[in-house]
């Protein structure tokens, strides 16, 4: 395997280090998958549970102006 080094301020070390530990994992490995989450350019892992979330009455257009309320055109020559 591989090994990279990386130049961080301090701020960003100390906060790679809290969400390593949040996640119970190495930092090492912590970095990995966000470095593969960022090369891989995929949807989130539960994107697809979203689907139906939502009821059918939650998306309801709202009432559109008529086009007799919008401003007289001036045609162009």
């Amino acid at each position: 395997m591989s090994q990279l080094t990386l130049y961080l301020d301090d701020a960003t070390r100390a906060r790679i280090e809290r969400a390593a530990k949040r996640a119970d994992t190495s930092v090492s490995q912590w970095v990995k998958e966000r470095l593969v989450e960022a090369l891989e350019r995929t949807w989130p892992k539960d994107y697809s549970a979203l689907f139906g979330s939502l009821a059918d009455t939650d998306m309801v257009r709202p009432d559109q102006p008529s086009l007799s309320d919008d401003l007289p055109r001036k045609r162009i020559r």
